[in-house]
């Protein structure tokens, strides 16, 4: 009878299981979130003075925070000599140590007023505070409420805070889905403005990085003075010596296009010189292949012309003669091709002259100058950027050679005025 009561009563035992099982879950979560600290958590104490510690409750798991992180709780609070004194209960792996000139701030971390205490740890040399030390009320701040900020006011300013307040109300009675659109409406302009200050916040590290840079290369000339005074010297001298050779180079320019129609033409006939060659070629090819079994019959007659048998010298003479008659015209078209071969030559000889001719005197021949035209030409291009060599140089032009061509003079009168660069006869 027994057993059967029990069978009638188990689904109203696994009804109340579920039942307690469902409250302890649900007060295991409600305790969590109301930060209920584990009795077998490791903590040690600390108290601040506070010269008012309203809207605290201890025992809610009020938070202690340092750098918004949560370090504690608060654990009780009592009033010492006239200020109220809070129970701050420290997580030692959150934070192992406070120190004689930590700082503790209790503000609301709600509109509803729920309070908590923000810590400033302090550090060296003030010395650590020990398990159950005080931070004292000179060291602590306590927010001021509304009415006290309104009872410190005259009865003035209190008439005008409170018709402000009223107008705002009236003001805003009744905008809010306004006030919502306004708001909604500066999200994107406030993330324009952030994307802004980003991009001044790059500038600015770029700007910092190009003035350091400029530091050290300014720094570097400026330890390499004696050499960079060296290359302007150079670079002197070199400029100086093409300005008192202008005269020579104008003239190697001006003889260098009739030079170079002479090369073209001389390029035409060897053109044709070849185009006459080809068939030519082709026509010796037979005799050429004639040409081995020619030598080796007239091998007796190289040993010795009497001892060569007077029957073999009709085949010689039949086998050299294909060669004979093709002779005259080979002959004659080298005879015409070489005479503007032979005058391109000279134009050459003559322009190779004139480069290295050496002048008498202090004078250099334009090979010598040829090394340094190569060496700036390389100096020009030598300074790149992302999109190739940019090309960089320096001219030096005297008030001479500026007022020799007359119109050259005429050109810088219209474009730099009726003076000119020359005015006063200086360069």
């Amino acid at each position: 009878m027994f057993r059967r009561q029990i069978q009638r009563s188990v689904g109203r035992i696994l009804l109340l299981a579920a039942v307690v099982v469902a409250g302890l879950a649900s007060a295991f979560y409600i305790l969590s979130q109301e930060r209920l600290q584990s009795p077998f958590a490791s903590s040690y104490t600390v108290y601040a003075a506070f010269a008012g510690v309203t809207g605290v409750a201890p025992g809610l798991g009020e938070p202690v925070n340092v750098s918004g992180v949560q370090v504690g709780q608060i654990g009780g609070a009592k009033l010492e000599n006239g200020q109220g004194v809070l129970e701050l209960k420290i997580d030692p792996q959150k934070l192992p140590r406070l120190y004689a000139n930590a700082r503790a701030v209790l503000v609301p971390s709600s509109p509803l007023k729920d309070m908590q205490v923000n810590l400033v740890p302090g550090g060296r040399p003030a010395p650590p505070l020990r398990d159950g030390a005080t931070i004292p009320v000179g060291q602590t701040t306590t927010p001021i409420d509304a009415d006290d900020l309104l009872n410190a006011l005259d009865a003035d300013t209190r008439t005008y805070i409170v018709t402000l307040l009223s107008g705002l109300d009236r003001g805003t009675r009744g905008r809010g889905p306004d006030l919502n659109a306004l708001f909604r409406s500066l999200g994107p302009t406030m993330t324009q403005v952030r994307d802004v200050g980003d991009v001044l916040a790059a500038r600015r590290r770029q700007v910092k990085r190009l003035v350091t840079n400029l530091s050290l290369l300014s720094r570097a000339a400026g330890a390499k003075d004696r050499e960079i005074a060296t290359v302007v010297g150079a670079s002197n001298a070199m400029l100086g010596a093409l300005a008192q050779q202008d005269g020579a180079l104008r003239s190697s320019v001006a003889q260098l296009p009739p030079t170079l129609r002479t090369l073209r033409s001389t390029l035409g006939h060897t053109t044709q010189l070849a185009d006459l060659l080809a068939p030519t070629l082709d026509a010796l090819l037979p005799t050429a292949r004639r040409l081995a079994p020619t030598l080796r019959g007239s091998r007796p007659l190289l040993q010795g012309g009497g001892l060569l048998p007077v029957a073999d010298v009709k085949p010689f003479v039949d086998t050299i003669l294909p060669l004979a008659k093709s002779l005259p015209a080979t002959t004659s078209a080298l005879s015409r091709a070489a005479g503007p071969q032979t005058t391109a030559f000279k134009v050459i000889e003559a322009f190779v002259n004139e480069l290295a001719y050496q002048p008498p005197g202090r004078a250099h021949s334009f090979l010598y100058w040829l090394a340094w035209f190569g060496h700036n030409a390389n100096s020009v291009v030598s300074t790149e950027d992302p999109n190739g060599a940019v090309l960089r140089g320096l001219t030096l032009l005297s008030c001479t050679s500026l007022t020799a061509q007359p119109a050259l003079a005429d050109l810088l009168k219209v474009t730099l005025g009726p003076t000119g660069p020359c005015a006063g006869g200086q360069g």
